[in-house]
């Protein structure tokens, strides 16, 4: 760890969902974990949540290969009011052979190109393959209730139809 920056670990935590807070097109989406029954959450876009779920479902097949056994888990619910720790900005997952556990690190995003040293934050979250599995299936159901994609440019449609590029620009 640098100078610069503040590390936490929860080990191991008790959940790890995420969630929305809006109306489809103006979402805010939440990673949130509990940890000792404290509630810490994390606003990240949409695309690093399919990301993230994309990769630890790599992880999770190799696995389910190796005929690792799952347990089936209660699913946490998505609380708020919330405040988020940061925005989160790099992630990176770990499988830990010695311990059984997926580590997810999120580093807070660097608010400055021009600052050098920011004082960056990083979580690094150790849970259970069951935790991370349904992590997976949950943040795709979440990905998806989001606005229906355009059939023709795969845009996200709004209420009032869209502007598509594939359409010299009518509304559709």
């Amino acid at each position: 760890m640098k100078d610069n920056q503040f590390e936490r670990s929860l080990d191991p935590v008790e959940s790890f969902i995420v969630g929305t807070i809006g109306a489809p097109g103006e979402r805010e989406f939440y990673l949130q974990t509990k940890f000792h029954g404290a509630i810490h959450s994390f606003a990240i876009e949409k695309g690093q949540v399919s990301a993230l779920a994309d990769r630890m479902a790599v992880l999770i097949g190799e696995l389910k290969a190796a005929d690792y056994r799952f347990e089936n888990l209660i699913p946490a619910n998505f609380e708020v009011p919330l405040i988020p720790e940061f925005q989160v900005g790099t992630i990176s997952i770990i499988w830990l052979e010695e311990s059984d556990q997926v580590l997810i690190e999120l580093q807070e995003i660097s608010q400055s190109e021009a600052d050098n040293e920011p004082n960056l934050q990083i979580f690094k979250l150790f849970m259970s393959a069951d935790i991370a599995n349904n992590f997976i299936s949950q943040s795709r159901k979440v990905v998806a209730a989001g606005r229906l994609p355009c059939p023709f440019c795969g845009l996200p449609i709004n209420s009032n139809g869209h502007l598509c590029p594939r359409a010299n620009g009518y509304r559709r």
